[in-house]
C-alpha cells in the first residue's frame, strides 16, 4: 500500500540514553544515541518506559528537538 509522505521505518528499535532520573530532577533530558543528539520526528516514534511504567506520548512526554520534556516532576513513589 502507498504511503503519503515518508514511508515508516520498521525493525529499527534503538535504546536512547538521557541523564539519570531521580526525584527533584529537572523535567527536561537531552537524548542521544551512541552520544550523538537523537532528534525523533514525533514524541509517538517512542516508547518511553519510567520505573516499569510505559509513557503516554504528548499526554505524559513531549519531544523538541533532541530534548523529552515531562508534563510532571519525577518524584520518589
Amino acid at each position: 500500500m502507498p504511503y503519503i509522505g515518508t514511508q515508516p521505518l520498521t525493525g529499527k528499535f534503538q535504546i536512547v540514553s538521557t541523564s539519570a532520573f531521580n526525584a527533584g530532577s529537572p523535567t527536561t533530558f537531552a537524548m542521544t544515541i551512541g552520544g550523538a543528539p537523537f532528534k525523533p520526528a514525533t514524541a509517538e516514534q517512542l516508547i518511553v518506559s519510567v520505573n516499569g511504567v510505559t509513557q503516554a506520548p504528548t499526554f505524559s512526554f513531549s519531544c523538541s528537538g533532541s530534548d523529552i520534556i515531562f508534563s510532571e516532576d519525577l518524584t520518589a513513589s
